[in-house]
């Protein structure tokens, strides 16, 4: 192993704590590539871009991000057609859970340093407008940063009188008064990550429409957790139209991407520490087609074998790292679901296992699962799997039909495939 292999490179080989952003970084999804910048060159097309967690929609958002402002780099790589580099103003923001209504959304986008306070700022019209709707847009509240000549204007505001403008209004005339600069040649682009995290979505299909009228060149891209584009919106099926050409959906990833995925972590380590074939199933297999898993497992196995002064990752490696997972609470959030979901029953573990193991398309069959549990010693199935319906357990698994169930989150069935059973089968039931 060269000397001047570094711990940050190692630690940075594999990124499971946050999106891709780099294209050198960023492994296959040509297919989503492509359908992103048809979507981009396509008027008046919003983009949704849906799919579970863990299967890397954030890092396509920022790939999207990188196509609107000119960078080609991915279009090259898998020769997608293209004709010039797009010139958008993109601004991203990632909902939270105190992201509650519509219309906090758009005062989030309005006063967020990240998104468009900045530009704003430098607008004397546009500020105006916020700082005299009051008290919900504080001149506090404005980001500092950069605009478009990169210096400001004082200017003094005063509140108008009459009745005092809502927030889609103001939203609608701020980013009107933007557009009208033209900060970029093809419009603006605004990305709204984990835009599933919003509680009340009701108005913002309306507002949409509204804003194809009012504001043509400004456009959004909502990326969440959602199998289609009406069970993300929420609100009325005519939602589609807002969003023709532009719906990309992210299913989890081949074999062959998240292979590349570990080809490109080596890279970043200059092959001193390399996975060999049988490692890469293992990873592979485990990770079910997750990204987020895969850089997670990998991420602790490079670190292990770089401590240990090791060239070489092998299977057996791969285990051990599940199980140093799994102690040390790697994934704080993951952890604690799985053993809410199990708490102190060897039984309910088992059974947990067996719906994990035995699902098909998204759904478990009973008729499937129940003899998987029994032969691991768990005597009345059913039980255990009206517990993990409930709060009280997590609600991890939703009923479906009649004997059929799911998973809530695919992120979480991954995980608890590939984490070591927390109770043997020597331990006493309950």
């Amino acid at each position: 192993m060269p000397s001047k292999l570094t711990l940050d490179q190692v630690e940075n080989a594999f990124l499971p704590a946050r999106e891709i952003t780099d294209p050198e970084r960023f492994a296959g999804r040509k297919e989503q590539v492509e359908q992103s910048h048809l979507g981009l060159i396509t008027d008046g097309a919003n983009l949704a871009i849906l799919g579970n967690r863990g299967v890397g929609k954030s890092s396509l958002a920022r790939q999207v991000a990188n196509l609107a402002t000119g960078n080609n780099e991915l279009l090259e790589r898998y020769d997608i057609p293209h004709d010039r580099s797009l010139d958008y103003l993109a601004l991203s923001y990632t909902c939270g859970d105190s992201v509650d209504t519509t219309a906090h959304l758009l005062e989030r986008l309005l006063c967020s340093a990240g998104c468009l306070a900045p530009w704003v700022y430098d607008i004397p019209q546009a500020k105006r407008i916020l700082t005299s709707y009051n008290p919900k847009f504080e001149a506090s509240l404005l980001g500092v940063g950069v605009g478009f000549g990169g210096t400001r204007e004082t200017e003094a505001t005063t509140t108008p009188a009459g009745p005092a403008p809502d927030t889609m209004s103001v939203f609608t005339n701020v980013v009107s008064i933007l557009a009208k600069e033209q900060p970029a040649t093809d419009g603006i682009l605004i990305i709204i990550d984990e835009f599933d995290q919003i509680k009340d979505k009701s108005g913002f299909a309306s507002f949409l429409k509204s804003l194809a009228t009012n504001v043509p060149s400004l456009r959004f891209a909502l990326v969440g957790v959602a199998h289609d584009l009406y069970d993300l919106m929420k609100e009325h099926e005519s939602s589609d139209r807002l969003f023709a050409g532009g719906v990309i959906p992210v299913p989890t990833m081949t074999a062959e991407e998240l292979d590349g995925v570990i080809r490109i972590a080596e890279l970043h380590v200059q092959d001193a520490i390399t996975f060999d074939d049988e490692a890469r199933h293992r990873l592979i297999t485990l990770s079910q087609g997750h990204p987020y898993m895969l850089h997670l497992l990998g991420k602790h196995a490079l670190r292990s074998a770089w401590r240990e002064k090791r060239a070489s990752i092998c299977a057996d490696d791969i285990d051990r790292t599940l199980q140093t997972i799994a102690t040390s609470g790697a994934d704080p959030v993951l952890e604690a679901r799985y053993k809410r979901a199990i708490q102190s029953s060897r039984q309910r573990e088992a059974v947990l296992k067996a719906l994990a193991e035995t699902e098909r398309n998204g759904e478990t069959w009973t008729t499937e699962a129940y003899p998987v549990a029994i032969r691991n010693g768990v005597e009345n199935p059913s039980q255990f799997v009206g517990n993990l319906v409930t709060e009280d357990y997590g609600a991890e698994i939703a009923k479906v039909r009649e004997r059929y169930y799911r998973f809530k989150d695919s992120l979480f069935r991954v995980y608890v495939l590939a984490r070591p059973a927390q109770y043997s089968a020597a331990d006493a039931a309950e």
